[in-house]
């Protein structure tokens, strides 16, 4: 495992290196965050504000059409930036409009419909930031991208401590956060996604479309993958209410964290994976996958082994009394980190090949293995009855992924052989 580990850090340069630790900054402040809501509010604050992420996150990610990678994998030259940029922002728009409408009609509390709400227009600016930074990862300034993440990060916990503790009100750091992402957005993230290309959208109809059918596959996956994330979230929100579901959130946030991890050295990592697959090069391909699905079991069991020993007096610390409490979901989550990390990373594998469709049916599959699993075990074992089913999902989806992945390199190797015996 040390091999494979040390393999796996220096097939990365010190810029994906430094991407990384963009990442795990932001993503440390979405944790930081969930621990000043535990420490200076209450579990049904956090679930508030877990729900608010749960409820757009599947809407603005089908609404992202994963146009970031489909820009980053684009060789042909067939569309340019304004074009990714104008579908941005129409999908964006639309996405806005269902958030609001859900806030009007869904029946929730007032104060739980303006924290949708203005995440809802947390995820706008997200959004655009995106699509923008997809540019710049496109020429591999992967270091600019981890300044802008830092930054972000770093502000969300400033505003959280200098807004929320005082003020007790959620709504309001979330506003001033919004500001603050905007003002990041525009000054930094616009002024070097310009050093490389025009920032002017365009809007012809014919580009558009054409775009739109190229990247809809991949949407839809991601609406998918993001609903399959979401699922235990929605049950327990039904069957047990806004305190177990800020339990489960809180506590949630450990596979929260190898996501982030999985996105950097997977976002990393796609281009060189899409230039091997299109070049025939399989055996390299197949190595670099291995070893970052290696490298990623190696975080994982370092995270469990401290999570065994120490997780009571860890929980207490971060988060509260009630928290800690739940020790067996946390062992739980923990250990299904190992199927994230699995999982993750063949997807990255099978997008850098372009297979998109291939991934529709497989992520129905784990969405309906998700909420069958959720609607089941939820009701009688709570919170790690949410977990069971978030890793029943995750365990279809790597067999899946491997299937799917096996038969595309298959084909491929197959198509170089006919046309070299030719």
């Amino acid at each position: 495992m040390g091999l494979f580990f040390w393999n796996g850090l220096t097939s990365m340069s010190f810029a994906s290196l430094r991407y990384l630790l963009g990442n795990i900054t932001y993503a440390g402040a979405q944790f930081v965050i969930v621990i000043l809501l535990n420490k200076f509010g209450s579990s049904a604050i956090v679930g508030q504000y877990s729900l608010g992420l749960a409820v757009t996150a599947p809407i603005f990610m089908l609404s992202h059409l994963h146009l970031r990678s489909v820009l980053i994998v684009d060789s042909s030259g067939k569309y340019s930036f304004g074009d990714f940029l104008g579908l941005r922002l129409i999908t964006t728009a639309l996405a806005f409009t269902i958030t609001a409408g859900f806030c009007i009609i869904s029946g929730l509390d007032w104060n739980t419909v303006l924290v949708i709400f203005f995440i809802g227009l947390y995820r706008i600016v997200e959004s655009i930031s995106d699509i923008l930074l997809g540019i710049v990862q496109k020429e591999e300034r992967l270091d600019q991208i981890s300044i802008s993440r830092m930054a972000k990060g770093l502000f969300s916990i400033l505003i959280f401590i200098l807004v929320f503790i005082p003020t007790q009100s959620l709504v309001l750091a979330l506003l001033v956060m919004i500001i603050g992402w905007l003002a990041i957005t525009i000054g930094y993230d616009a002024r070097k996604a310009r050093i490389y290309t025009s920032l002017r959208p365009l809007f012809n109809k014919r580009s558009l479309w054409s775009l739109l059918i190229v990247s809809s596959p991949l949407g839809v996956v991601l609406a998918l993958m993001s609903l399959n994330t979401n699922i235990p979230l929605y049950a327990i929100s039904y069957f047990k209410g806004e305190h177990d579901l800020g339990i489960y959130a809180s506590l949630s946030y450990m596979i929260v964290a190898c996501n982030v991890v999985v996105t950097a050295l997977g976002e990393a990592i796609t281009p060189r994976l899409a230039r091997w697959h299109a070049g025939g090069r399989h055996k390299e391909f197949v190595t670099l996958l291995s070893r970052m699905i290696a490298m990623g079991l190696g975080f994982s069991a370092v995270a469990c082994l401290i999570g065994w020993l120490f997780g009571h007096k860890l929980l207490t610390v971060l988060f509260s009394s009630d928290v800690a409490g739940e020790l067996g979901l946390f062992h739980w989550l923990l250990a299904s980190t190992m199927l994230v990390f699995i999982s993750s990373y063949l997807w990255y594998a099978i997008t850098a090949t372009g297979r998109y469709k291939a991934q529709i049916p497989l992520f129905l599959c784990t969405a309906f293995t998700n909420g069958l699993c959720c609607l089941i075990f939820v009701p009688h074992y709570g919170v790690v009855g949410a977990a069971m089913g978030a890793s029943s999902s995750l365990f279809v989806q790597m067999i899946g992924s491997v299937v799917v992945l096996y038969r595309v390199i298959g084909k491929a190797r197959n198509r170089e052989q006919s046309e070299a015996a030719a």
